[in-house]
């Protein structure tokens, strides 16, 4: 009779052993399925900050731009640049201290300056911002002469800021407050945004820059002081920025693993990305703006303007759905663990290895006996 499953023979001493079992798969294995880190407890003011940070970032970057190379022709779009952003910035300032819930803290947060802290890096950013918004916007109303009479007193001051360093610098701050807000996310634990999180800082940049030319596209077009060429260069960053944002968004797939990145796939948060902020907020206005190119100068217009309003839809949709996706990411712990790449345990060493890897004058070390004094 043959031998039964997982019995060999030992003929040398006529016992039978159990055969040696084959090591098990390895797979990663959690605590009942529970998370291994807890998610973000951010509220809508976050995403929706965000955004209009966003918008603030972008138009005060490309209105910087127009202010240095624009000539004549973007006058309109510098001055709604800094009437945007200084009222955005505003809006970004109010956002951010009612998350915080106490404004004492705000102020606390800008009492150190931290370079390796994304998060006190942005509160710098967003504070210089703020500050050089609203001496571009004091300066341009002085030259409108609207709320400040030119050869008033305020008038005079306002007119002393040097406008084209301050716009210089205005640019840059825009530039940081579009993109720090994904390398903030990109330096969390949360495995959507941890994973392929060097390249959420340049889509957030993109989706700035887009939304950012889009609200100055429709600020132009609703109050009529954009000129036809202008209106068409603001066009065309519009599409360089879609372009860059379709391809910063196919990279990202490819190198998200699937696991990590199901929430932006299935669901309401992926359908609200995939149609709402790829298809509707990129992939469309792309499309539009191609096709406004064919059609007549009045149906440009009109293409343009939905393009612009799209643009500006899918943003809030990409902030949104990234940040709720990306706390339903933090509730997987098989997600987690793939970014990681760890099963549980391995964090810590067992003793052994924690014994083998200690200095070697603490191994040789030997222990003596010491007295301790008893209490009276």
């Amino acid at each position: 009779m043959g031998n039964l499953p997982g019995i060999r023979s030992n003929r040398a001493n006529g016992h039978r052993q159990p055969a040696a079992a084959e090591p098990p798969a390895r797979e990663t294995t959690t605590y009942y399925d529970r998370p291994m880190i807890k998610p973000p407890t951010w509220r809508w003011y976050i995403p929706f900050y965000f955004f209009v940070g966003g918008i603030a970032g972008g138009a005060a970057a490309v209105g910087a731009a127009a202010d240095l190379v624009g000539g004549a022709r973007h006058r309109a779009t510098v001055r709604h640049a800094r009437y945007l952003s200084t009222a955005l910035a505003l809006v970004s300032a109010v956002l951010l201290i009612v998350d915080l819930r106490r404004p004492a803290r705000f102020h606390h947060m800008l009492r150190v300056f931290k370079g390796s802290s994304p998060l006190s890096v942005g509160t710098w950013i967003l504070s210089l911002f703020g500050l050089t918004s609203g001496l571009l916007a004091a300066r341009q109303i002085a030259e409108d002469d609207t709320l400040l009479r030119r050869e008033s007193a305020l008038g005079r001051l306002a007119r002393v800021v040097p406008g084209r360093p301050v716009a210089v610098a205005h640019g840059l701050l825009g530039l940081g407050l579009g993109g720090y807000t994904g390398t903030l996310l990109a330096a969390t634990a949360v495995p959507l945004w941890s994973a392929g999180g060097v390249l959420l800082g340049p889509l957030f940049e993109a989706t700035a820059i887009g939304s950012g030319v889009a609200a100055l596209r429709l600020l132009g077009g609703a109050t009529d002081a954009a000129t036809d060429q202008a209106h068409a260069e603001l066009a065309s960053i519009e599409r360089v920025a879609a372009v860059a944002q379709l391809g910063l968004v196919a990279a990202r797939d490819a190198l998200v693993p699937v696991r990590v990145n199901a929430p932006l796939r299935q669901g309401a948060w992926g359908a609200i990305y995939r149609l709402g902020a790829v298809g509707g907020g990129m992939a469309v206005p792309l499309g539009l703006g191609l096709a406004g190119r064919l059609a007549d100068a009045r149906t440009r217009r009109t293409l343009e303007t939905v393009s612009a309003a799209l643009t500006l839809a899918g943003a809030l949709a990409e902030r949104f759905a990234l940040t709720e996706a990306g706390k339903r990411s933090a509730l997987d712990p098989r997600a987690y663990q793939t970014v990681t790449r760890g099963a549980p345990g391995e964090a810590r060493p067992t003793p052994a290895r924690q014994a083998a890897q200690a200095p070697a004058s603490s191994r040789e070390q030997p222990y003596r006996p010491h007295y301790v004094v008893p209490a009276e």
